[in-house]
């Protein structure tokens, strides 16, 4: 199977310059040499096949010899809006949330929340995405969002027609076979997940006034990023049973 590689931008050229770490990762990693065939996407849809028909030190050019626009997946779109864990263990969330097809990740800033990424960390991370989609097979590039406070956030999506879930100890276990909570009408699903200690009182509460429904994940105590990927892959999982 050709290597994947992330290329910005339209595949309407022939003829497509790659530079930066993907031109490295083509040259110095995978040591690929003119002749060579590759598969790019977008990261918006858009893949092709392509062969290496030039190389500098710094830069590769493909030519491409076929094009394909993936087609819009047809899962229920996932959003998931989770308390940022310490240290390395945020860039393990954002890679693994990548992998499972999660298609907006949103940082939040709650009560008890005791880690701020940073801008510049945001950014850095957009790199775990791309690198996460080319082993997984995405073509779409998880949508990684600013930092953004509780009730901002809560405010912003009880304005819309998502279905919002909430990890929450006293709620209702996910059933996989037969949900009441996501349908093929669902638009899409916002799932919630708190710090360390949990969501307060008062933000769960608030969350259900805007009709969140509450989910339990299990009976053990869950760090943040392990409770994340646990539910968004119980409702990946969920929602491709409704499809």
């Amino acid at each position: 199977m050709p290597h994947r590689f992330y290329v910005e931008g339209s595949f309407a050229p022939d003829f497509l310059l790659i530079e930066g770490s993907e031109a490295h990762h083509f040259l110095h990693v995978l040591r690929l040499r003119v002749g060579d065939s590759v598969e790019v996407f977008n990261g918006t849809g858009a893949e092709a096949d392509a062969v290496i028909t030039n190389t500098t030190r710094k830069t590769v050019e493909v030519k491409v010899t076929a094009r394909r626009e993936s087609q819009a997946n047809s899962q229920i779109p996932v959003i998931l809006a989770t308390a940022v864990p310490k240290g390395d263990r945020f860039r393990w969330l954002v890679e693994k949330a990548t992998e499972l097809g999660v298609s907006r990740l949103v940082p939040l800033i709650t009560e008890r929340s005791s880690v701020d990424p940073g801008e510049n960390r945001l950014k850095k991370l957009q790199q775990t995405i791309v690198a996460a989609a080319k082993q997984s097979g995405q073509t779409r590039l998880m949508d990684l969002a600013p930092l953004q406070k509780w009730d901002e956030f809560l405010e912003e999506v009880s304005q819309t027609g998502h279905r919002i879930l909430i990890a929450d100890p006293s709620g209702s276990p996910l059933d996989l076979l037969n949900s009441t909570l996501i349908d093929a009408a669902t638009s899409s699903v916002i799932l919630l997940i708190g710090p360390e200690g949990g969501f307060s009182s008062e933000e769960l509460q608030a969350a259900l006034d805007r009709g969140a429904s509450p989910v339990k994940l299990g009976e053990a105590i869950l760090r943040i990023e392990t409770a994340a990927i646990l539910f968004a892959g119980l409702v990946r999982l969920t929602t491709m049973q409704t499809e």
